[in-house]
């Protein structure tokens, strides 16, 4: 199987949320972490969280964050959302 490098990169964001679960990460934080491009990276993030794997939050306190635990979230539900 071929990944692709938003399938790579929704990956990698999914465990950088999953690793500061419950808490929230912007997208610029996301981003520099894990060395995707910030606009790449809010697209991605649109469609994660159009699959409901992602929430996102507004304001001073806002970001995103997973929908579900992280145990719950699986890594072939995240490739099959970014392909």
């Amino acid at each position: 199987m071929r990944i692709t490098a938003r399938v790579d990169y929704a990956v990698r964001a999914a465990v950088e949320l999953a690793a500061a679960a419950p808490g929230a990460l912007t997208c610029d934080r996301i981003a520099a972490a894990q060395g995707i491009p910030s606009r790449f990276l809010q697209s991605i993030l649109g469609d994660l969280q159009h699959a409901r794997l992602v929430t996102s939050q507004r304001g001073r306190e806002g970001g995103y964050r997973l929908a579900l635990p992280p145990s719950e979230v699986s890594i072939a539900r995240v490739m099959r959302v970014a392909q």
